[in-house]
């Protein structure tokens, strides 16, 4: 006869799944155009030969419950845009420059039957989502592409930066800062720090607007370290939840360069997205069971993710301890913070939730919405959430 039992549940505990995507060029038409201004020709020419375009988006399961590989069969909420200078524009289904796959292993897939412009590149952005049937975790894949187009007599020098399209920031591994450097090709050769023939405009996008950066001192320029000619850097922990930064060429091969940016200039954007991955939580200092006359349970707290404990948690993380009693029928707060003491009951469920502090912001006085400054005049910053 049993005198004791102990029931668990077991569940199991995914690893999140690594996407990554591309796009890539499908059959032998290139993603590039000649213009000869004499004829008036595109080569190649889109409206006859069209281009194709495909998205592959792959997801990669680190414990291999599922099957690594492309996804794009089972995508959701699938989206292409136009873009041609400042303006975004949904492509829908009766617009006859194109053609979308909507279903099965090539889905995403379009085809591409109008001509790019030297002086405003047509581009491609890319947005999609994938459900990890596991966890029901929806991952976002967005990709953008531009369809450079030379002129036969004057090739275009083609900008570049070295942050991808989309980068994914998770502030518990990667570092603070972050360094955008841009490139210009004319021909085979970067010529990005000539400054007599190359000249840097950098941008923020506010609200589908466009707001210079100049020398990291303007209203809004709380994350920026530093400009140096090519070259923008940032503190990512000053971005929000996601920043788009925008940069457009000056170039002049005769070293005129123009004081703004053209309309036709060479455009490249980024944009950093915040996101922390899925974590777990537990604690030290509280077996289940404790010597008889306890009446203080020291607490430490910590967190872990896919690489192991994660550092200094309480610069990311709030812990709130929370208590049920035998004789309660809910949770209250008991404290706050990484190390507590909690008075012990016997019988007690103990329970610990992690909140998200969110990114650093700059605190806002309720009374008049001033912003708040320390006895030097500096801006004061707190956490979102904190």
């Amino acid at each position: 006869m049993g005198i004791k039992s102990k029931t668990k549940r077991l569940d199991v505990n995914y690893t999140p799944l690594q996407i990554s995507g591309s796009i890539e060029v499908v059959g032998s038409v290139p993603d590039r155009q000649i213009y000869s201004s004499d004829v008036k020709e595109y080569t190649p020419d889109y409206t006859l030969t069209p281009l194709v375009l495909f998205p592959r988006c792959n997801a990669t399961d680190p414990d291999s419950y599922l099957k690594s590989g492309p996804v794009n069969a089972s995508l959701t909420n699938m989206k292409w845009y136009q873009i041609i200078g400042t303006q975004r524009t949904l492509i829908n289904s009766d617009n006859t420059d194109y053609e979308i796959t909507t279903e099965g292993d090539n889905k995403g897939q379009i085809k591409v039957k109008r001509n790019s412009s030297v002086s405003s590149p047509l581009a491609f952005e890319f947005y999609a989502e994938y459900v990890d049937t596991r966890t029901s975790q929806v991952y976002m894949f967005r990709m953008s592409t531009v369809i450079a187009v030379s002129d036969a007599t004057l090739p275009a020098p083609i900008l570049k930066l070295d942050s991808p399209a989309t980068v994914a920031w998770n502030p518990l591994r990667n570092p603070l800062t972050r360094k955008i450097t841009a490139s210009v090709f004319a021909g085979e050769s970067d010529i990005a720090s000539d400054k007599q023939k190359c000249q840097f405009f950098w941008f923020r996008m506010t609200d589908g607007s466009l707001e210079p950066i100049t020398d990291g001192n303007g209203d809004n320029d709380w994350e920026v370290e530093a400009i140096d000619h090519n070259t923008l850097t940032i503190n990512q922990d000053y971005i929000g939840e996601d920043q788009t930064y925008v940069c457009k060429l000056g170039y002049s091969a005769d070293g005129s360069l123009p004081s703004a940016p053209p309309d036709d200039a060479p455009t490249a954007t980024t944009t950093i997205r915040r996101r922390i991955p899925e974590v777990e939580v537990d604690w030290k200092g509280a077996p289940t069971q404790v010597a008889g006359g306890t009446e203080k349970l020291k607490l430490e707290a910590f967190v872990m993710d896919g690489m192991g404990v994660v550092p200094d948690p309480e610069e990311w993380f709030r812990f709130v301890w929370k208590v049920k009693s035998p004789y309660s029928q809910s949770y209250s707060k008991q404290a706050e913070g990484i190390k507590p003491t909690i008075t012990f009951i016997p019988g007690m469920m103990l329970e610990l939730e992690v909140q998200d502090r969110g990114p650093q912001a700059i605190l806002i006085d309720d009374t008049d919405g001033s912003v708040l400054q320390d006895a030097d005049g500096n801006v004061l910053f707190d956490r979102i959430n904190n």
